[in-house]
């Protein structure tokens, strides 16, 4: 495999950054040394004291300053500072326990034809209940971006993450299908290993989700046709057997506006996919209309 860029947003989790960093200096070594032509941090809330605290334990990466419009520009803003054939894209909240560069040159030996390398999402321990999530990929087919291996002129050719959705939701979905649209030839790495804590979900984060949704479905009309009240209501169902399954008790009592937000999200999704005139409102008020990356010449 050809040299690659390892690309990290960041959005002020300083702690979470450095332990990343730490975990791939211990755990990829040698593999950092022999195969990476650079890393690079794209910070959206860039600070000196975090820059000095990099540049003192981690003098190699660039730590730059992000564009402050959300997870997909910021990710474009990172994959441009570098130029090797291929980029690794990985969040500021995950870490590695083995050497996950050696784990996808593994599996690039044995499909020396693909164009995308999807990596495995792993939870850090149990679910401590029903409210928190995690972006788990244990079998392929997500092309969650907080691990994911990609030829540059593959990505630079789609325009790189579609940056008119501003929040970390629905852009790496956008992403696959694009991919998936232009023939790429996706693979799952599964020795190819990040961890990921559980985060227990806000409010704030599940009304960005709908948003997210509503600009993904203006853009993809056949979602509109496949989320129906039934899909909706299996999910509600879903969720509440999440809950249970997780319990109750182990939830505090001023979670629980959240967890009946988080039940009734399904079909605050339905309501936005399925109308038009509520999705071009919120898909207008919502969306960013930033460019997106060049292709190189």
């Amino acid at each position: 495999m050809e040299p690659l860029d390892i690309v990290i947003p960041a959005a002020g989790r300083g702690p979470d950054l450095l332990r990343l960093l730490h975990s791939l200096h211990e755990a990829c070594a040698g593999s950092l040394r022999q195969q990476v032509a650079s890393i690079t941090v794209t910070d959206d809330r860039h600070t000196a004291a975090l820059g000095e605290q990099i540049a003192l334990r981690f003098p190699q990466v660039r730590y730059v300053a992000g564009p402050a419009r959300g997870p997909a520009a910021n990710r474009n803003h990172g994959a441009r500072q570098g130029a090797a054939p291929w980029l690794l894209f990985l969040d500021d909240d995950c870490y590695v326990e083995s050497d996950l560069l050696k784990a996808y040159l593994q599996q690039h030996a044995r499909s020396p034809q693909a164009t995308v390398l999807e990596g495995a999402i792993h939870a850090v321990g149990p679910r401590p209940n029903g409210n928190h999530h995690a972006p788990l990929n244990l079998q392929g087919g997500c092309l969650w971006s907080c691990n994911l291996l990609l030829q540059r002129g593959l990505f630079e050719s789609l325009g790189g993450f579609d940056e008119r959705f501003p929040f970390a939701c629905m852009e790496d979905v956008d992403l696959r299908e694009r991919l998936r649209a232009a023939g790429a030839n996706i693979v799952f790495a599964s020795e190819a290993q990040v961890l990921h804590p559980w985060r227990s979900v806000s409010e704030r984060e599940l009304s960005r989700q709908i948003i997210s949704h509503a600009i993904y479905a203006q853009k993809h009309a056949a979602f509109t046709r496949d989320w129906t009240p039934l899909h909706a209501a299996r999910m509600a169902r879903s969720r509440l057997r999440l809950y249970a399954g997780g319990g109750f008790t182990t939830i505090p009592w001023v979670k629980y506006r959240t967890v009946l937000y988080d039940l009734a999200a399904p079909f605050a999704l339905l309501a936005v996919t399925r109308w038009p005139a509520l999705r071009r409102r919120i898909d207008g008020r919502y969306r960013q209309a930033a460019p997106a990356v060049p292709a190189r010449p």
